[in-house]
Order: C-alpha cells, then structure tokens, then sequence
C-alpha cells in the first residue's frame, strides 16, 4: 500500500508498478524531454495506473496528489490481463471525455464539473450532501485552465449559493482551503453530472 498526501509524487520507479486507486485524487501529466509538463488526466478512485509500462509504451508521466490518495498494487495475474486492458480503455475513454469538460465552458461550469468529480467519488452522503477534499487553489486553475484567482472568487460564489460548504473549523490547522472538508450538495452535483453527460 502506498499513501501519497496532497501534492506528494510518485518516484519514476513506482510509476512502473501497476497501482489500483484506492481513495484520492491524483494529477498524470506526460513529462517532455525538456521536462515540460502536460496534464494529460486525472485518475480517480477505481482506477488502474501503469498499465502503459506493461505495453511498452516509452512516455515519461509525473504522478501527483491532488488530495491525500492511497494505492495499492496489484498482482498481475495473466488469465486477468486482457481483462485489466479493456478496463483501463474504458476508463480513459471516461477520463478523456471529463477533461474536456474540465476545460470547456464558463470558470464557474469548469470548477463545478471538477468539485462533481470529486466529490462522486469521496468519502460518501450524508443528509444529500457529499463530502470530498479539494486540491490546492493552484492545482484547480491549472486542471480548469485560469487563474487561481478566477477560482477563489468562483469557490466563494458557490459558498455564498450554497453549493460549496466548509465542514471544518477554520482553525489555525486547517486555515487552509485544502486542508478543510467539503461538502456540496448532492442534488446540485447530480444536476450537473447529467447535464455534462449528455
């Protein structure tokens, strides 16, 4: 098992081992030769990383958390294999429509879509709502494409709609946004998730 927290990297080594994604959120940039990043998905509980290594593909990627994350390795068993493989080609194709929803659209749409994410895959309802920790304010406005302070007015737009609600104290521990649990409503996040989806 292998616990990263918030913006903790996996080491070039390990992004050779295939990982399940157990809880978290995690950044998969493809790294250039003049080590440029480019953001290339976002990977989510549920699903497989490394595959790639294991078809021989020669891209470089950077792992990174964008919440506290746990993976766990898997034994690759071979009569599971081809299944693993059309998992994985499903869930990219998954992926690959979400970024682009991640990018399209208003800052307000674009944030939203990503906190929907994040949140159908935290830590549960309660009460309909969902909780889930976000990323760091830069982190968001590099996946939505702005500027972290296009995010900050956005993230308190939803506050003050009561879509985004804190559900820690703003203590001096968690005086930070992304350190702090939140909750949106759930019937506002199931909205949204449909009308991306169609």
């Amino acid at each position: 098992m292998r616990d990263l927290a918030q913006r903790e990297t996996l080491s070039i080594t390990e992004t050779h081992t295939v990982w399940h994604l157990e809880s978290g959120a995690l950044r998969i940039d493809s790294t250039g030769a003049d080590g440029t990043e480019l953001l290339v998905r976002l990977a989510l509980p549920g699903d497989l990383l490394g595959i790639e290594s294991l078809l021989g593909v020669t891209d470089r990627f950077t792992v990174r958390a964008l919440t506290p994350s746990r993976l766990v390795p898997l034994a690759l068993l071979e009569d599971k294999l081809p299944q693993l493989l059309m998992d994985s080609v499903i869930t990219g194709y998954r992926r690959s429509r979400e970024m682009v929803q991640l990018r399209t659209g208003s800052a307000e749409e674009r944030v939203k879509n990503l906190l929907v994410m994040l949140a159908e895959t935290g830590r549960g309802t309660q009460r309909g709502s969902a909780t889930c920790a976000l990323p760091t304010l830069g982190d968001i406005a590099g996946i939505v494409h702005t500027a972290p302070e296009t995010v900050s007015r956005v993230l308190t737009s939803l506050r003050q709609t009561s879509f985004l609600q804190d559900c820690s104290p703003q203590t001096a521990k968690h005086k930070k946004l992304e350190l702090r649990t939140h909750r949106l409503l759930t019937h506002s996040a199931a909205a949204l998730a449909i009308g991306a989806c169609v």
